[in-house]
């Protein structure tokens, strides 16, 4: 028999809708799951304070669906549970999916059967990390303090470039700076490199992510990061400007990037990780390739990680 592992997530607040007296108040408070949490497991139960007096048939409901896309709906669990407490908690079983986030996401709606009190809550996304396999690794080369972009770019052999799809890149380190490095090519569009500094492996791209894009065609570099936000069922992200004092220099046929670590709000040091997402984009802006083959540029549980090499 399976185990059933539970996640209990603290301090949320969900409001009813419906027709409820300015006298009694918010009839049902939530502890969890909370909106825009990243679950590590893919179970949910959900825990409730109910006003008791307001809820004649001791009845609750809940509806729990997977949204892909902001369009495909399946609904997993339906379960009409008694209310045996003020206090209570609810399990609504498991998900079956070990990633789920990105622009996909959980939406749970919950309801008092015989009235009008109902409500939503999403989006929670998945990263079950005990089954998920590993991260990719990739090793950045640590150059010497003091070097320049031409002499980083002369540091990195064929060796420690790796490939997303028509783009190649390798990576290298000192105690002042990240340096990105691509290589000169055919391709059109823009490879974006999306850091996750908290390394949490978070289902949805947060504001905190920074994102390093080089434009092939126009041989330009800019940084943004991103607002997510609910509207109706759709999971929105909006490019904002990121203030940062990112460098390129071309050297050979290498674009060496230069990043301080004081603008991605990273500390680094020798066996240091962090999270990474590298993506290719099509001047339309859609994903045409990623490294690991299957990462999702909004999904940081699929990035790969980086370690400073000694």
């Amino acid at each position: 028999m399976r185990k059933r592992s539970r996640v209990l997530i603290t301090c949320a607040t969900i409001w009813t809708v419906g027709a409820i007296s300015p006298t009694h108040g918010q009839i049902i408070t939530f502890n969890g799951p909370l909106p825009w949490t990243t679950q590590r497991n893919d179970s949910i139960t959900v825990r409730a304070q109910i006003d008791t007096a307001q809820v004649k048939k001791r009845q609750f409901a809940l509806t729990i669906e997977v949204v892909n896309d902001r369009v495909q709906k399946k609904t997993i669990v339906q379960k009409t549970f008694p209310i045996k407490d003020y206090t209570d908690e609810f399990p609504a079983g498991f998900i079956k999916q070990n990633l789920i986030g990105g622009k996909s996401y959980i939406r749970l709606a919950w309801s008092i059967p015989g009235t009008a009190d109902k409500g939503i809550i999403a989006p929670i996304g998945i990263a079950a990390l005990d089954k998920l396999p590993p991260a990719e690794m990739i090793s950045a080369t640590q150059v010497q303090e003091g070097s320049d972009n031409a002499a980083v770019g002369s540091a990195l052999k064929e060796g420690n470039f790796k490939s997303s799809g028509a783009e190649k890149f390798a990576f290298a380190w000192n105690k002042n700076a990240f340096y990105i490095v691509p290589i000169k090519g055919p391709a059109t569009g823009s490879i974006r490199f999306a850091f996750d500094g908290k390394n949490g492996k978070n289902a949805f791209l947060s504001f905190a992510d920074r994102v390093v894009m080089y434009m092939n065609d126009k041989d330009s570099l800019r940084g943004v990061r991103y607002l997510h936000q609910m509207t109706g069922d759709t999971l929105k992200y909006t490019e904002k400007p990121w203030p940062s004092e990112l460098s390129k220099t071309v050297s050979g046929d290498k674009i060496v990037i230069r990043v301080p670590w004081y603008d991605v709000g990273i500390i680094p040091f020798d066996s240091r990780k962090f999270g990474i997402g590298i993506m290719a984009f099509t001047p339309t802006g859609e994903q045409s390739s990623a490294f690991p083959a299957g990462a999702n540029f909004y999904n940081p549980g699929t990035w790969c990680d980086v370690q400073l090499a000694k």
